[in-house]
């Protein structure tokens, strides 16, 4: 038993603590140097032809505000079109998409397999390049997502400084609306703020969000859309960096809004869903990403390893290190080594105090003082939310690891109507005041109000 009992010890401490130190560290260095500021793009001298994406499945709750959100942006009307692919509704999203003002594309597949933005995506760029060629560029957005009208200028800007693939800011509709829509809010600004901001400001690539993505028409002329699974954002960053060389820069300027969800049961689907894309991932694309920069010599590829690394960290976190410390005080206990007992539970309160409490609260709390102005809601609602945000690595570890070992299936998750939504209605005839108070009305009543529902279908590798 002591034999088992020293293996154990340095399985834990020389393997497992190592790899939870390697994954966290370049996390703590990137929250340091929030002082850094994130490169930013020169006016583009030529406005380049945009299409802009959008896959789709049973949102009508969101899918007419999206489109005119984007037909409203500063870009010249001539250089962009909006291109809605209406994936086994069963609504009326194609009907909604088409009045508002975009192209629209009807898919349906039987194979619930196929269920995935992936496909949807697939058939619409091959009807594009089919029916619609000539475009330089195309953004992506989900069907629930909002910008500023700036978006489609800034990528431009980008793009024509020779960006081939781009993000932009994340931020939230309904980032107040509630505590949970607030956690997660905050955790994906902190996301820009620290981490995107520095790769930004020292020249190298970050991970796609699928939110507002921008990528070069020469990517999809050569492989058309080659990412199928659910995780589709995540394995293009990979795909383009391990086989095409390119990296995704951030669009610091370049602000997206996506809806949030509002209760823990979704929340939970939502992260559980990108367990099985970003498991599988992290042992194809990540490990080749590592590989290649022994080989290419850029830190981009050993920055992106890591980022794919916490989803086996998160199943470390959720299995290993409760199994290990109660394994360990109830043999110590009971050979009466209470010395190594009471050493090891110091060692858990500090880690839990330290290394997860502390430093959550307090990175959450610098984001949202440095990102107050780009937040929409005041800072004095989101105290709450920020001293219960490492609540969020806690639903998020568990949500990853019950997503590994499971095949999810098809969800759905409610949509949030939002003020923003409202916005981008044409006024009333009581005009702007009119559309301004049922505009704020909905707002304090969006934690009662059903949206749509999230339409990615959810198989066994999938992600948001």
């Amino acid at each position: 038993m002591e034999t088992f009992d020293y293996i154990l010890h340095i399985l834990n401490d020389y393997v497992i603590l190592q790899i939870l130190g390697l994954a966290f560290t370049i996390q703590i260095v990137y929250i340091l140097l929030f002082f850094v500021k994130a490169k930013t793009y020169p006016k583009a001298k030529t406005k380049h032809k945009f299409g802009i994406v959008i896959p789709a499945r049973n949102e009508k709750d969101v899918i007419a505000q999206t489109v005119k959100c984007i037909l409203k942006s500063d870009y010249p009307r001539d250089m962009f079109d909006i291109f809605v692919v209406a994936d086994n509704c069963t609504d009326d999203t194609a009907e909604l998409a088409r009045k508002a003002g975009a192209i629209v594309y009807e898919r349906f597949d039987p194979d619930p397999k196929h269920h995935k933005a992936g496909y949807a995506l697939k058939y619409l760029f091959e009807k594009i390049m089919e029916e619609h060629p000539g475009y330089e560029a195309f953004i992506k957005f989900d069907a629930d997502n909002l910008m500023e009208p700036d978006y489609i200028s800034r990528m431009n800007d980008a793009f024509d400084a020779g960006v081939k693939c781009a993000r932009g800011y994340s931020n939230s509709k309904n980032i107040d609306q509630n505590i949970v829509t607030g956690i997660s809010g905050i955790w994906y600004i902190r996301d820009c703020r620290f981490s995107s901001h520095f790769r930004s400001a020292i020249g190298q690539g970050t991970m796609l969000g699928g939110a507002g993505m921008m990528f070069a028409a020469e990517i999809i002329e050569k492989h058309g859309w080659d990412c199928l699974t659910s995780s589709d954002d995540t394995e293009f960053t990979m795909r383009r960096l391990n086989e095409d060389k390119i990296k995704t820069m951030y669009v610091k300027d370049a602000v997206v809004y996506e809806d949030q969800p509002s209760t823990l049961k979704d929340t939970f689907i939502r992260y559980r869903r990108m367990a099985g894309a970003l498991h599988s991932l992290f042992y194809t694309q990540g490990i080749k990403s590592f590989l290649l920069f022994f080989v290419r010599w850029k830190w981009t590829y050993l920055d992106m390893f890591l980022t794919l690394l916490f989803i086996p960290v998160c199943v470390l976190c959720v299995i290993w290190l409760p199994v290990y410390y109660v394994y360990y005080l109830i043999y110590h206990s009971m050979i009466s080594d209470f010395e190594n007992v009471f050493k090891c539970l110091k060692l858990i309160g500090i880690m839990l105090s330290c290394a997860f409490v502390l430093a959550f609260i307090l990175q959450a709390f610098l984001a949202v003082g440095l990102e107050h102005k780009r937040i929409k809601a005041p800072v004095r609602k989101l105290i709450p939310t920020i001293l219960l945000f490492p609540a969020f690595m806690i639903i998020y570890a568990l949500a990853i690891t019950l997503g590994v070992f499971s095949k999810p299936k098809w969800k759905q998750v409610k949509r949030n109507i939002t003020a923003m939504d409202i916005e981008q209605d044409d006024p009333p005839d009581g005009g702007a005041d009119d559309a301004r108070i049922g505009a704020e009305a909905a707002a304090t009543q969006s934690a009662d109000v059903g949206g749509g529902t999230e339409t990615e279908a959810v198989g066994a590798e999938t992600t948001e």
